[in-house]
């Protein structure tokens, strides 16, 4: 099945959708999703390595400028055991996320081959801009794809909001690509100033770089960040953009964030009535867990019960793997 293409004007209908046309749109986006095979919820198991960062985004609290954040990084032994754990709760993919970290990038090359060897799963990272040499490292190791979020296609959103090159991050998006692994991107919705011009900018982005997987998160007013006295984004228009992409991209892993359960109760359930077909479960050491303040020091841990009743709800089942 093809992606499909919008106009910029259907865009921004679609995004404004509410009451009965909102869930025409979300039952059209669960029918593309059924058509392409997706009844099936696909599960992650995510690790998260260290909460360190070199970068100083004014939206997240592992940003580098925060001294108050108690920093903290996994050894090998650690991670290693977390994918045992991921692989033995039936979990088929196991996902190994970080801040931008250069002790993170070595610490990665070592363990991928010893997950990968041992357990012959699908790994999946989110560990920040990297050179091309070192995302080639990451596939020839063993490594199915890799997630870097472009956050917003308008370069003076995302300059402003992340002090970064947004031409940088485009550029390492496309050598994700040319090392042979699975693409992830997707953007944040609500980030102060944004405008529903930007949102559909976000869109189309996405569209050209046509991704295996494709997210979006809601904004989350931070502590301890240069944006925490901001609003947080809408769930509404959150779904909405989530629904557009399951049409635009069937067969697509699109995951229902924590970010969204955190929000609003069942918010991740009202995901998957959107499209979605992914849901996350946290692997981290519970240590560990609440200095990882990637939206929110208090967010919502997603744990495998609650990613059964959320299957449940949505009339879905876990994809779980064979023993």
């Amino acid at each position: 099945m093809k992606n499909m293409s919008f106009t910029r004007d259907e865009i921004k209908r679609h995004l404004q959708a509410n009451g009965a046309e909102q869930q025409e749109l979300f039952k059209h986006a669960r029918q593309v999703r059924n058509e392409a095979g997706g009844d099936g919820l696909n599960i992650r198991g995510v690790i998260e390595l260290s909460n360190r960062c070199a970068e100083n985004c004014l939206y997240c609290a592992m940003r580098r400028d925060n001294h108050l954040l108690d920093r903290y990084d996994l050894d090998e032994e650690a991670v290693v055991a977390a994918a045992g754990q991921i692989i033995n709760s039936g979990i088929p993919t196991v996902f190994m996320q970080s801040g931008e970290s250069a002790k993170c990038a070595v610490l990665l090359e070592s363990v991928i081959p010893k997950i990968f060897s041992k357990h012959r799963c699908d790994i999946l990272l989110c560990a920040g801009k990297k050179s091309a040499e070192t995302y080639k490292r990451y596939k020839e190791a063993g490594t199915t794809g890799y997630i870097l979020k472009f956050e917003a296609a308008n370069p003076s959103l995302y300059e402003n909001a992340t002090g970064a090159s947004y031409e940088e991050r485009l550029s390492c998006i496309r050598d994700i690509r040319s090392a042979g692994m699975k693409l992830g991107t997707g953007n944040i919705l609500g980030l102060p100033n944004q405008t529903l011009d930007d949102i559909a900018d976000d869109i189309l982005l996405a569209i050209e770089l046509s991704p295996d997987y494709v997210s979006v998160a809601p904004f989350i007013p931070n502590q301890g960040t240069p944006y925490e006295n901001a609003s947080k984004g809408d769930i509404n228009l959150t779904l909405n953009v989530m629904a557009i992409w399951r049409i635009a991209f069937p067969d697509a892993l699109i995951p229902t964030v924590s970010a969204l359960e955190y929000i609003h109760p069942d918010g991740q359930a009202a995901g998957l009535s959107a499209g979605a077909n992914v849901i996350t479960v946290n692997f981290t050491p519970k240590q560990n867990r609440d200095k990882y303040a990637i939206y929110a020091k208090d967010r919502f841990v997603v744990g495998l019960e609650h990613a059964y009743k959320t299957a449940r709800r949505a009339g879905m089942s876990l994809n779980m793997r064979k023993k």
